[in-house]
């Protein structure tokens, strides 16, 4: 991974102290996938160490629209994800 991230949230939510991401990534294949949730990880990682101590809850949005996602790769994109953020996928 990466250690040297340049990332700003999309969005900063002060009330829930939480930042939010919003991923369009290609989601077909095994390669496209596992690089999607390394740079995520490294993502958050990084962009934690940069905000005030008080946002430290991340929201992560795939939106996924246009593309045909199984339910299992979700659940794999969450259960990898789910140590730094929460989770959740837009069609």
């Amino acid at each position: 991974m990466c250690n040297n991230w340049s990332s700003t949230p999309e969005f900063i939510d002060e009330k829930k102290q939480e930042f939010i991401f919003v991923c369009n990534h290609a989601l077909e294949t095994d390669e496209q996938i596992n690089l999607s949730i390394q740079y995520n990880l490294s993502r958050v990682k990084f962009t934690r160490s940069q905000l005030p101590p008080h946002l430290s809850n991340c929201r992560i949005i795939y939106d996924i629209r246009g593309q045909l996602i199984d339910e299992n790769i979700q659940e794999k994109i969450v259960d990898q994800l789910s140590i730094v953020a929460f989770v959740e996928f837009k069609e």
